[in-house]
């Protein structure tokens, strides 16, 4: 009796060893396809790199991820002030597209061999910015920028296209000694001047008239539109990098991103008037 069970267990065993050897000899084979397969998909799934100001993150991650889909790729976005991204991709030669938040960039890049394509994608422009409903009455009047009685945030002259413009602006004015000497304090970009007023660490500052269609921006500031002829509208376009890896991809990322489709989607976030963007989709 005892001998026929020590029998039975035994097969018994033999089958479990058989099944389990079966089991993990699937698992390896199931896991060496996987494996395959993510090798196969990394060597046939091209990338782009894309150094963007922060004023136009909004517009351009949604034609990323669009573009992300029809073409089955992975687009890396770094953000941060237009200067600052452009010394980096002029020292490290990395990247494929560059969208500062003016043109002068692109012109400054194209002599200086780091840049050549470009497409056009909407404007900037300068408004006032102060704290939702407009607590200090304030106007579109420039010279409140030097009154001490109010705390005023402006971009850093030369860290990005906000800054660099905003000095523009008020040295046209003949008050940016003034302005200057009356800041509370200086930031880098569009999102910590927008983050100044949403904190009410400022009661006005200078700044991309696009932040006012961010995400929740109205339920922290307000806009106070200046002159044409104050605030010129910057050109917008993203640059094709001569350090691109993948021109090919990188142009057709230029082309949607210029496309009518493209521009509503800029429309939409602030960077066209009405009639800008009629006039630019004919």
């Amino acid at each position: 009796m005892e001998s026929n069970l020590f029998k039975k267990s035994s097969f018994q065993k033999q089958i479990y060893i058989l099944l389990i050897s079966i089991f993990s000899l699937l698992s390896i084979s199931s896991c060496d396809q996987n494996n395959s397969s993510s090798v196969q998909d990394k060597t046939l799934t091209p990338s782009l790199y894309i150094y963007t100001g922060r004023t136009m993150v909004d517009p351009l991650m949604i034609l990323v991820k669009e573009f992300e889909q029809i073409h089955n790729i992975k687009i890396d976005v770094k953000q941060g002030a237009s200067g600052f991204l452009y010394e980096t991709l002029k020292s490290q030669k990395t990247g494929d597209i560059y969208f500062p938040g003016t043109k002068s960039y692109g012109i400054k890049g194209r002599k200086e061999n780091l840049m050549s394509d470009a497409v056009f994608v909407g404007y900037n422009r300068i408004a006032l910015i102060v704290q939702k409903g407009n607590p200090k009455n304030l106007s579109a009047d420039l010279n409140q920028l030097t009154d001490p009685s109010l705390s005023v945030v402006l971009g850093t002259k030369d860290s990005g296209s906000v800054g660099k413009t905003t000095r523009k602006i008020l040295t046209k004015a003949k008050i940016s000694d003034k302005a200057y000497e009356n800041a509370s304090f200086f930031t880098t970009d569009s999102r910590e001047l927008f983050n100044a007023i949403k904190n009410k660490k400022a009661d006005l500052t200078m700044n991309w008239f696009a932040v006012s269609k961010w995400q929740d921006a109205d339920k922290f500031i307000e806009v106070i539109m200046l002159d044409p002829s104050i605030s010129k509208p910057k050109i917008l376009e993203l640059n094709l990098l001569n350090s691109s890896q993948n021109k090919i991809l990188a142009k057709k990322f230029l082309d949607y991103a210029g496309s009518v489709h493209g521009l509503e989607v800029f429309y939409q976030h602030g960077f066209f008037t009405k009639k800008e963007f009629l006039a630019s989709t004919k």
